[in-house]
């Protein structure tokens, strides 16, 4: 299970590099993005096209925006990545990357919660984890 929850987490990952979108397949229809501690303006979202609809901006800031994970934990439910994103942002040379923490909880191969935090062992905590 935890190889399956491992492809889910990487083919969205991927979705995102090359489409800036999030697949909805691979999200349950009463997911939860919690995207409190690194942005106010967000907060909590329900559902995957409240996701997408809060961080298309985000992701049109840049001309080549691209997030690269790499995994910190992963089990039956709960996928934990370190990830680096950003690119240049539009209409410059100015390149911006950000580094944050994904805390993801996955059932039947579907998201059903994903939290974002500046610090890792808030991450850990978010999904009831000690590192």
């Amino acid at each position: 299970m935890s190889q399956q929850n491992l492809e889910v987490v990487t083919r969205i990952y991927e979705e995102l590099n090359s489409h800036q979108a999030f697949p909805p397949e691979l999200f349950a229809p009463d997911c939860v993005t919690d995207l409190t501690e690194v942005s106010l303006d967000f907060g909590v979202l329900h559902g995957v096209d409240a996701s997408q609809k809060a961080l298309a901006p985000y992701f049109g800031t840049f001309d080549d925006f691209h997030v690269a994970a790499e995994v910190l934990h992963a089990d039956e439910q709960l996928v934990v990545t370190a990830i680096r994103d950003g690119g240049r942002i539009r209409g410059s040379g100015a390149e911006v990357w950000n580094r944050y923490f994904h805390a993801w909880t996955l059932r039947d191969g579907r998201v059903v919660r994903l939290s974002s935090h500046t610090d890792r062992e808030e991450a850990f905590r978010a999904v009831g984890l000690a590192d």
